[in-house]
């Protein structure tokens, strides 16, 4: 019996234990991420302190992502993706019993933060260079976009158990869950047996990680799309990160279980665009990028216009559905037109251009939240997303991109 052409990838054994066991780990990861901030501000933080873990989740991401690409291009990835599961199970597993014994502080919330950035470099690369692996050329957007599912089912599912959790026993609870998904990943992955790749002649590692980087500005197109973007990273993540719990608590006057929900919405949003994208064949990917970051800036932008519980909801369903949509397209560029010995480098330095503001973006819409109000920022870093993403279409090579 045919599979749907969005589905065909599941007819392969590897990839089903990789999405199986990344979409239980991306649901415990948006438990986290609503148990997270309510712990903070629980510690009597605020968007300082919000904003300080994100950017030290970014920053070390930025300090170890261009080694960790050269030795996802030398180590087979499913090992990889196991050593970054195994070390942040148990990371999260320590902030559950400290948070258990009452002995957790914000510092502790702080060294998390920087081992997760780490964990995160590694996985990254590997996860996206592993998909060409595990399925044929012919349906590699189908199996970016059920990948990409994985953080649709977990935003419609984490978000709201999260919020639950988080209401019925605190924080401490929901890092349990959390825990308990990473392990669950590892050991569903351990049964996976990709098929072995020829190893890279032994070199050193640096010079690889300049291999990388000299091919990335060979390519226009890459280059510019790369570091060009960090900056409509930082209009987005500045008011979300740091913004969005705030604006729920003391804007909406909503608690753990509202941030939740309106968290799932985004992953209403995102499932939606998924299932069309596996099912469609975008031929112009760089327009379609630069599109959708338009579309999601201004819905950044229409959260601070519009500060009601079911605008906010409709303007997240929209961030998200452009989130996932530059997510596949970009993705299947990189996978159809990057040589596959220097994937996880180039991947690497996708990451690494994508982190290079993030650990100042948090910071700076903290102050930006303290000197302009919750509902301006928003505005202003949609607005600033928005522009940037739109002048990329300047750009012949980005325009003809296929």
């Amino acid at each position: 019996m045919r599979l749907p052409r969005a589905l065909e990838p599941l007819r392969h054994r590897d990839f089903r234990l990789l999405w199986t066991g990344q979409t239980v780990s991306m649901v415990g990861n948006f438990i986290h991420g609503v148990a997270l901030p309510f712990q903070i501000l629980a510690l009597g933080g605020g968007a300082l302190e919000l904003g300080l873990w994100s950017a030290i989740f970014s920053a070390s991401m930025l300090v170890v992502v261009l080694l960790a690409g050269a030795i996802v291009d030398r180590v087979p990835r499913r090992r990889v993706i196991l050593a970054s599961d195994l070390v942040a199970g148990l990371v999260v597993s320590a902030v559950t019993v400290l948070a258990t014994a009452g002995q957790l502080r914000i510092e502790h919330l702080y060294v998390e933060a920087a081992i997760f950035g780490a964990t995160e470099s590694f996985l990254w690369p590997a996860l996206s260079a592993l998909i060409p692996e595990l399925v044929p050329a012919s349906i590699l957007q189908a199996g970016n976009a059920l990948r990409g599912s994985s953080r649709q089912v977990s935003l419609l599912a984490g978000p709201v158990i999260g919020g639950l959790l988080v209401a019925a026993g605190g924080p401490k609870v929901a890092f349990g869950v959390d825990a308990a998904t990473f392990i669950f990943s590892f050991v569903i992955l351990s049964l996976a047996s990709p098929p072995p790749r020829e190893p890279l002649p032994p070199a050193p590692l640096l010079r690889q990680v300049r291999e990388g980087l000299a091919y990335t500005f060979s390519v226009p197109w890459l280059w510019i799309f790369i570091f060009v973007w960090a900056l409509v990273l930082v209009g987005q993540v500045g008011p979300t990160n740091v913004g969005l719990p705030l604006f729920v608590r003391d804007v909406l006057g909503g608690d753990a279980r509202m941030f939740g929900l309106l968290t799932a919405a985004v992953g209403v949003g995102e499932v939606v665009t998924a299932v069309v994208l596996a099912q469609a064949n975008v031929r112009r990917l760089g327009i379609g990028i630069c599109i959708f970051g338009v579309v999601g800036g201004l819905a950044i932008a229409g959260i601070g216009l519009v500060p009601h519980v079911a605008a906010t909801m409709l303007f997240g369903a929209v961030f998200g559905a452009q989130f996932v949509a530059i997510g596949i397209l970009w993705t299947t560029a990189v996978q159809k037109h990057v040589p596959p010995h220097l994937m996880g480098r180039v991947l690497s330095i996708d990451f690494f251009g994508g982190t290079l503001l993030l650990p100042a973006a948090p910071v700076i819409f903290a102050v930006v939240i303290e000197v302009v109000g919750l509902s301006q920022a928003f505005v202003i870093g949609g607005l600033f997303a928005a522009a940037i993403a739109g002048s990329l279409l300047l750009v012949p090579s980005i325009r003809s991109l296929e």
